[in-house]
């Protein structure tokens, strides 16, 4: 096993609940300040439902820039950053395209240095293509099924992890700390400790779909994939843990990374 078990929480089988109800759809609805965010993407987690999942481990840490260094190097892989040459950043209040980005260097610039060297650093600017192909080299390499989380079973693990719902957010209850900058958030992390959700934005297995019961729009089917938990660039009701994000699966910034899931015993 590359990684010690105690890494991982374990998530027991079962069936559990997930999604919005009605009325925490529309309480969320209501607390949503005008044009901040389109209402239809608070409605895209609706309605609740139970789910059922089998037995899972989920890392408690992002998969890190050391992580996808030696599998990198093992695997002679490229990103599609890399192969591409250039990303996504965040830059003057706006997204541009930059020369030059990838997992190496997702920022293109000074904070590239300490990414490089600080072990508590997540890998960053990953599409999900980049994610499955790491998950599919380390389950050859652990001899076990690694992948990334189903957004059922990231919901859940939120949860029982204490990330607020949208509920909680409506009701005023969720009140996050000041905003600090990605290079802060990873400084105040201690040396193997927890990457906690609103950290990056995480990438999902599962495809951009309507849940069932739901209302059906353009956006769901198998276009793009799910991001969950939130950034430290994104609003707090994004960081609740039924939010849903849609992206391709080419799409890649400093503020996307992924966890991985074990599905086999450890």
């Amino acid at each position: 096993m590359i990684f010690s078990e105690s890494e991982f929480i374990k998530m027991p089988s079962g069936n559990y609940s997930i999604g919005l109800s009605a009325a925490v759809l529309d309480k969320a609805i209501g607390a949503i300040l005008h044009g901040t965010i389109k209402r239809e993407f608070l409605a895209n987690s609706y309605p609740e439902h139970i789910v059922h999942i089998d037995d899972i481990f989920i890392r408690k840490r992002l998969a890190t820039y050391r992580d996808f260094s030696i599998f990198a190097e093992d695997a002679g892989y490229m990103t599609e950053g890399e192969k591409q040459g250039w990303g996504w950043i965040w830059q003057d209040e706006r997204w541009q395209k930059k020369s030059g980005v990838s997992w190496k260097h997702p920022f293109g610039g000074g904070d590239d240095e300490w990414y490089r060297k600080d072990d508590n650093a997540p890998v960053m600017q990953v599409s999900w293509n980049d994610a499955v192909a790491y998950c599919s080299w380390l389950s050859k390499k652990s001899g076990l099924l690694m992948r990334l989380p189903r957004e059922a079973e990231w919901e859940i693990f939120a949860a029982l992890w204490g990330v607020p719902g949208m509920e909680e957010w409506a009701d005023g209850l969720f009140k996050p700390s000041a905003q600090v900058s990605l290079l802060e958030a990873v400084q105040g992390i201690k040396p193997g400790g927890v990457h906690a959700a609103g950290l990056l934005w995480e990438w999902m297995d599962d495809w951009y779909d309507c849940y069932p019961g739901g209302m059906d729009q353009r956006d769901f089917g198998t276009v793009y994939k799910v991001l969950r938990g939130g950034s430290v660039l994104s609003l707090p009701v994004q960081k609740t843990r039924e939010f849903r994000l849609r992206k391709c699966p080419t799409a890649r910034s400093p503020y996307y990374g992924f966890r991985i899931v074990c599905a086999d015993e450890l």
